[in-house]
């Protein structure tokens, strides 16, 4: 019988006003200004690293594509001996809403 703590992460979903075929960009222009490092992706699914900092690990985010412009993404902290994150992964994943809405809502002024 295996024993263990739960990894701490945080996942959330969110639906956007794009295009489907717009979010892969959108996804890579926002890992880029959040200055996170590309780990690599497919069409819909998308790693990245958050960078650790003073007191603070480093974070893997993953984002995934759903169907009708959902964007589902998950922090969780890359040491797995952490079992409380003290609300990190939840501001990764806000802060990468964020810059998602900020990006898009400049675009979609310069559009009309």
């Amino acid at each position: 019988m295996a024993f263990g703590f739960l990894h701490p992460r945080y996942v959330e979903s969110r639906a956007f006003h794009l295009a489907q075929d717009q979010l892969p960009a959108a996804v890579r222009a926002a890992i880029e200004s959040l200055h996170w490092t590309d780990k690599g992706s497919t069409e819909n699914e998308f790693q990245a690293r958050v960078p650790w900092s003073a007191f603070v690990w480093a974070h893997d985010v993953r984002i995934n594509i759903l169907p009708n412009s959902v964007l589902q993404v998950e922090s969780k902290s890359t040491a797995r001996e952490n079992f409380y994150d003290f609300g990190r992964n939840r501001r990764n994943v806000e802060a990468f809403f964020a810059r998602i809405e900020q990006m898009t809502s400049s675009e979609s002024r310069i559009v009309l």
